[in-house]
This record gives structure tokens, C-alpha cells and sequence, in this order.
């Protein structure tokens, strides 16, 4: 998901350009994130730091147990040094890009500039990291189907963060950056807010008041007092099966009523806000290291893959991956970097060298071995041996699986594996498959297998509640959204499905 902002933007790629002096990279690992980071050890574990707040102050409120997860199911952040070097990475040809997260199982990434972590308040750039964090967080915590102002409200009002002294975090402060929307943007009636059907989206160059009225609604429901309950009483009637529109006049009656009431509530001098002490946010332990110079040096490189690239693009970044890798020829890190970039070339058995080199210098490398599945996988997807090809696959997941369990790429390829090599899908694939969703609930593509599996297995009724949340994607409400018609198939299908005693 992108956030377009007026006059700003949030990505990066560097030059690589032989002689130049590299930039000063620094890692730092923690229990929710990766970040890397084109600043000073200081400054990178401050800001993962202050991520790890914010992540346990959302959970806080959000009513969760925090708890560690696999290292490849964390966030990859990339923070480089400058708005314009966002620019440079960014495709997105409007000029107003203030940031991006990328959500996939196994390789969830965002990028940012640097920000300024010693202040209580949040940056711009820093503001849109949190927006798209929350998305993450609203994805990993709530299986529900999400409209899209509900998405968007929850986002903005927990963008909002404040950073207090002693460790402490407020959520929910006034959107102050939606003011001028509020107040000068164009109307969204309450029932086009709550309804994308009748939401239409503006003429070219009309900018609408979409945002601030999700935040203003969200935070209403959650802080303004007067509608206990109503918010988890909406979504409970969404997880049901109910329309947006059946879902809102079912949870909060009189919707002129409910606009009425929030055009009241933004009117206040003051709005509450929530405060979180330092005591009841606990952060585990970050550990920063300077990145070593072939690191560094394929850093450009590897900003390029993990932003993703196309098939033009690719052979365009192959050469520089190339130049590179020349020399550090045995660096397992610019191995693994220059494997991706052969298999996004379209160059899979050279991928799978180079991915086995890299393996060699490092067993542990996990881009190694995932960019070593993806090259099998495709090389099989060919091969005039199919089950030998995907026997390969299948001895490349292992090993990845022994080098860190809960990785969900091993899951979905040995269930891919099974699948596309016309084998009956066992019982152990089949649950690895839903693992893997449930390790990475906002990959799209594993909602949209385990449908199918589970169409298979005549499991209709979790069919129908696993594909919901595609066929009520609010960025894709179209009639060429195929899990909309694939929803209702299954809902005739469970229809007629004969009761049990």
C-alpha cells in the first residue's frame, strides 16, 4: 500500500558508481523488526527502539500478548538518507509518495528516509511509517473483513503516535494532518463513508475528505463514550456475512444520527487521547551491528529486489549486481543479493549456482535458500522431468525448514510442490498451507490457495470465511475482483451441503 501526500514522498535507491565511498550501513534486530538503516548506530537503534514501542503500545490497546515471532515474519525496514532517494525508488509518477510497506509472507518491507527519533512527536515520513505499520498490525491481529474506512481510520488514528519521556506512548492524538481536509476538502456523506458501492472516487484533481472522516469516525467509536461496543458489534455482523451497508444500520442505527454526533465530537476544543506509561511497554533486547562493506556496496542492489522489480528492470539491475559480486566473490550476503537478481533475470539454473555458493559460505543464509526454492521451483514449473524437478524443490524446503521453522515460504512451496506436480495433496501439505496463512494472514496469494484447497476438501464453510476478506478487499471492489464470484459459489455450494445431525 502507498500513502500520497501533497509535496512529499517515501523511497529510495542509490547510484552505484565505482570508487565511490560507501555509505555507513547499520542493522539492528529486534523482536518485531529488521531495520536497515543508511545512518549512525545511534540513531538505528533509537528508531527501532521507538518502533518496538509503538508496536507493544498498539497491542497494549489492542488487547494482545506480544510475542516473539520467527525472524523472517518480522518487518524489514530499509531507511535511507533522504526523501529524494525515496523518490528514486518509488514508480509512482505523481511526485507526492511519502512512504510504502509491501506486505508478503516471509519478506514484509517497508522503506522510509531517516528520521529524527529524540523528539516526542513523529516526522512526517515517520507519521506514514506508522500509518502503513498499523495496516500490518490490523492484517496479523484480525482475520475479519475490514471496509476500507474502517483500514484507513484504524491506520490514521494510531499514525498519530507521541513518543513520551520514560518510555511512555500516546495513541490516538488529533490528526492534525487532516485539518485542512476536514474542513476544506470535499463532503463524504456518512453513507458513502460506510458503503463502497456508494462510495464513488472524486473527479481528477477533487480531492476528498475520505481519510479524515475514517479517522474522525474510528476514533468517535473508540474514544468518544457515547457507543460502547458498536464498533465490535459492526465487524462481528462483517464476519457474518453481512453487507458494509446491513453491517453499519445494524450496529449503529440512525447513520444521519452517527454523523451528526461525530460532526459534534470533531467540533470539541480538546479530544481524549490514550496514554500508555513506560512501565506497561516492554521492550526486548536490540542488538545493532555496523554492516560490513560488500554489504554496503550491494546494498543498492538489494533495495532495487526487495522493492520489487519487472521483468525490464530486472535485466537492467542484473549487470550492477554483477559488476558487484565481483568483488566479493565468497561474501555469502552479495551471493544471496546477486541469486535474486539472477532469478528476477529470468536466469534460474545460474540462481541455483550462486544460491548454492552462497549456501556454502553460510549454511544459515536464509535469502539464500529462498531465492534457491523460488529458481527450483520455476526450473520445474518447465522441466520435461517434472518429478524429479520438484523432489529438488521439495529437499530445498527442508532445508530451509531446519534453519528456521515457522519460515512460511517452505511451507506454501511444499504444498506448491505437491500441487503442481499433479500429487495428491496430503494431509501435512494441506496444513502447512494454513500455517502459512497463519503466519502471514496478509498474503493475498496464500488466502487465495487455501480457498481452494479447502473448496477441494468440501470444507465450504471455512472456505467461505478465508476468502472473505479478498472478496471484500476495499482497493478492489470491482466486478473483475474473481473472489467475488468465487465467494458466492462457495456460498452455494455450503448452502446445499447436507447439515449434520
Amino acid at each position: 500500500m502507498m500513502i500520497k501526500m501533497k509535496g512529499l514522498i517515501f523511497f529510495i535507491m542509490a547510484l552505484c558508481i565505482p570508487g565511490q565511498a560507501y555509505a555507513e550501513w547499520h542493522e539492528a534486530s529486534s523482536d518485531n523488526f529488521l531495520v536497515i538503516a543508511d545512518q549512525n548506530e545511534k540513531d538505528t537503534r533509537e528508531f527501532a527502539e521507538r518502533l518496538e514501542r509503538f508496536h507493544t503500545a498498539m497491542y497494549y490497546i489492542l488487547g494482545r500478548e506480544t510475542q516473539k515471532v520467527s525472524p523472517s515474519n518480522r518487518v524489514t525496514i530499509y531507511v535511507v538518507r533522504s526523501t529524494s532517494d525515496v523518490r528514486k525508488l518509488s514508480r509512482d509518477k505523481s511526485g507526492f509518495v511519502l512512504g510504502f510497506y509491501q506486505p508478503r509472507a516471509g519478506g514484509s518491507v517497508a522503506f522510509t528516509a531517516r528520521v529524527e527519533s529524540d523528539g516526542a512527536d513523529v516526522s512526517q515520513s515517520e507519521q506514514v511509517l506508522l500509518h502503513e505499520y498499523a495496516h500490518h498490525v490490523m492484517h496479523s491481529t484480525n482475520q475479519w473483513s475490514t471496509p476500507r474506512w474502517l483500514s484507513e481510520g484504524f491506520a490514521e488514528f494510531f499514525s498519530t503516535a507521541r513518543f513520551e519521556k520514560k518510555g511512555g506512548v500516546g495513541l490516538g492524538l488529533p490528526a492534525n494532518h487532516r485539518a485542512g481536509e476536514l474542513a476544506l476538502a470535499k463532503n463524504v456523506p456518512i453513507q458513502a463513508l460506510l458503503d463502497a458501492s456508494v462510495y464513488k472516487e472524486p473527479r481528477k484533481g477533487v480531492y476528498d475528505e475520505f481519510y479524515g472522516r475514517s479517522w474522525l469516525l474510528y476514533h468517535y467509536l473508540l474514544l468518544g463514550g457515547k457507543r460502547p461496543r458498536q464498533l465490535t458489534n459492526y465487524q462481528v455482523a462483517l464476519a457474518n456475512g453481512a453487507s458494509e451497508s446491513d453491517a453499519a444500520n445494524t450496529a449503529f442505527g440512525d447513520l444521519n444520527l452517527l454523523e451528526k454526533e461525530m460532526n459534534g465530537y470533531l467540533a470539541q476544543r480538546r479530544l481524549k487521547y490514550i496514554p500508555i506509561p513506560g512501565e506497561k511497554l516492554k521492550v526486548g533486547a536490540i542488538s545493532v551491528r555496523k554492516m560490513r562493506d560488500a554489504e554496503a556496496a550491494i546494498m543498492p542492489v538489494v533495495l532495487q529486489s526487495k522493492r520489487g522489480v519487472d521483468s525490464e528492470s530486472a535485466k537492467t539491475l542484473l549487470p550492477q549486481a554483477q559488476s558487484i559480486a565481483n568483488g566479493y566473490p565468497n561474501d555469502p550476503f552479495v551471493l544471496a543479493a546477486l541469486a535474486e537478481a539472477e532469478h528476477d533475470a529470468g536466469n534460474h539454473e545460474v540462481a541455483v549456482q550462486i544460491a548454492d555458493k552462497a549456501l556454502a559460505a553460510d549454511p544459515a543464509s536464509v535469502n539464500a535458500h529462498v531465492q534457491k526454492i523460488f529458481a527450483l521451483s520455476r526450473l520445474a514449473e518447465d522441466s520435461d522431468e517434472p518429478d524429479s524437478a520438484w523432489t529438488l524443490v521439495r529437499k530445498a524446503v527442508a532445508a530451509l525448514n531446519k534453519v528456521e521453522v515457522d519460515h512460511p515460504i517452505p511451507l506454501i512451496y511444499y504444498y506448491r510442490s505437491m500441487r503442481l506436480a499433479g500429487k495428491d495433496i496430503t494431509e501435512v501439505a494441506a496444513q502447512g498451507l494454513e500455517r502459512a496463512l497463519q503466519l502471514a494472514p496478509y498474503d493475498k496469494n496464500v488466502r487465495w490457495e487455501l480457498t481452494q484447497q479447502l473448496v477441494v476438501e468440501e470444507e465450504y464453510a471455512t472456505a467461505y470465511q478465508t476468502l472473505l476478506p479478498l472478496a471484500n478487499d476495499p482497493h478492489n471492489r470491482g466486478d473483475d475482483n474473481p473472489a467475488i464470484k468465487l465467494l458466492a459459489q462457495i456460498k452455494q455450494k455450503w448452502e446445499q451441503q447436507p447439515k449434520a445431525d
